[in-house]
């Protein structure tokens, strides 16, 4: 959990709470140990400089909108653009919204036959996808108004799902292992199938049609759709199963997040050229095309920033004190956000120094996504709701943010500055004091 937080642990005085809403630092101040001049707590100096600091630096937590549906949600997909939305919710219902609404009120929504646990959606938004639990799978367009323009019924539930950056493929993955291949512009006939050993637990499709496939009974799978063939090319197996699994577009190298704590890196034969150990189990996995970067979270707490060469080239990693539910990475690598088990949502500016800003959503927040540009975030909870964040233009929040780097450091300066002289005071007037009473040593 990133909000700055500070204790009081002594025995007296009254302990008051104050939260402060636009940029969700909580504080806990001992009433009884309050500095008469600044009021500010004397239990830490230091402390109290840095949070001030903390807070100083954090900016205004940019929410545009909040959408409540009618349960859980585990699904949320910002298209590339940024310009729209679609979301899903164990109230059976998909939901299409335009980011650029005032208000979080769906463009369309459909009425599934299950909870609609997986979406999907294209570079520009003009197409998306959704399915539930009963196996359907549902494609639209924007302007199909909630009428899919096609479904198919799967053999059981639908637990993962894909779409080509231009839509015009989708992919599905169902939990009696089979693999499912559309071409969208054809009525969504069905090009291609696979069968994996066990149900499928996650999957990723590239532009060049490759496919790469984690197994419920363990092992990453790669297929090569395009040449029609059915059977796997490599599969990669180690004693733990792979439940997060992304690709490069150009299918050079597969990431698979394992059970066991560690981040694999698979060339395109089939080799582990590396692995990253986090710990726990990895629970996210988020790649930018773009610039090869990789964010990775585990339940351990820990995320992990890295960039996908011939080896992870570790940037940067944070310890944080609750699971990682998801994380995600935008195409310019310029913001990274991640989401813990008590529902804080964490906004980094190209590194895991210090957070821009971060949101409590007040439940788990079981998916997040964000536009190429990271200036559109999304957030789908626990509790149903959809939250849309908006932020300025990355390259004029990133002037401003340098700016008002001076501010936290003068804060600092000046509080602890007064800190010494109190001190350098306190020690003369005992001096002072002594000599008064037992004479000059």
């Amino acid at each position: 959990m990133l909000v700055a937080r500070e204790k009081n642990t002594l025995a007296s005085g009254n302990v008051h709470e104050q939260v402060n809403a636009a940029e969700n630092c909580l504080w806990l101040v001992s009433g009884s140990y309050m500095s008469p001049s600044l009021g500010v707590p004397i239990w830490g100096w230091t402390n109290t400089a840095l949070l001030l600091a903390l807070a100083a630096t954090m900016g205004p937590v940019p929410l545009a909108w909040t959408y409540a549906t009618g349960n859980y949600s585990w699904t949320v997909a910002v298209s590339s653009d940024g310009r729209y939305v679609i979301a899903g919710s164990d109230d059976m219902h998909a939901y299409f919204f335009s980011a650029d609404a005032s208000e979080g009120r769906p463009v369309w929504t459909l009425s599934a036959h299950g909870y609609v646990r997986h979406v999907a959606i294209s570079s520009n938004g003009t197409r998306a996808a959704a399915s539930d639990n009963a196996g359907n799978i549902y494609f639209f367009r924007y302007e199909s108004s909630g009428t899919p323009v096609w479904s198919y019924r799967a053999t059981s539930a639908v637990d993962a799902l894909d779409l080509s950056s231009d839509g015009r493929y989708l992919v599905a993955g169902d939990r009696d292992g089979a693999i499912y291949l559309f071409d969208t512009n054809a009525a969504g006939s069905l090009v291609w199938y696979g069968l994996l050993p066990g149900g499928v637990l996650d999957l990723a499709l590239s532009e060049s049609r490759a496919l790469a496939v984690s197994s419920i009974q363990g092992g990453v799978y790669f297929y090569d759709v395009a040449s029609a063939q059915s059977g796997h090319i490599w599969s990669f197996q180690e004693s733990t199963s792979f439940p997060r699994v992304a690709m490069l577009d150009d299918a050079s190298y597969v990431i698979a997040g394992g059970s066991d704590g560690y981040v694999y890196m698979i060339n395109a034969s089939g080799q582990a050229t590396d692995k990253q150990r986090l710990g726990g189990a990895i629970s996210a996995l988020s790649i930018s095309d773009n610039t090869h970067g990789l964010i990775a979270g585990s339940t351990s707490g820990r995320v992990l920033h890295c960039l996908i060469k011939d080896r992870l080239q570790t940037l940067g990693s944070l310890e944080t004190q609750q699971p990682v539910t998801s994380a995600t990475l935008s195409e310019n690598a310029k913001r990274i956000s991640f989401a813990n088990l008590d529902g804080t949502v964490s906004v980094f500016n190209q590194s895991l120094t210090s957070p821009l800003w971060t949101f409590n959503a007040g439940a788990i927040v079981h998916s997040l996504s964000i536009s190429s540009d990271g200036t559109i975030l999304a957030a789908s909870s626990d509790t149903g709701s959809i939250y849309l964040f908006h932020e300025q233009p990355v390259a004029q929040t990133e002037k401003f943010s340098y700016a008002t780097l001076l501010v936290p450091m003068t804060i600092m300066i000046l509080v602890l500055g007064y800190f010494l002289l109190r001190r350098r005071g306190r020690s003369g007037a005992r001096r002072i004091v002594t000599e008064k009473t037992y004479g000059p040593a």
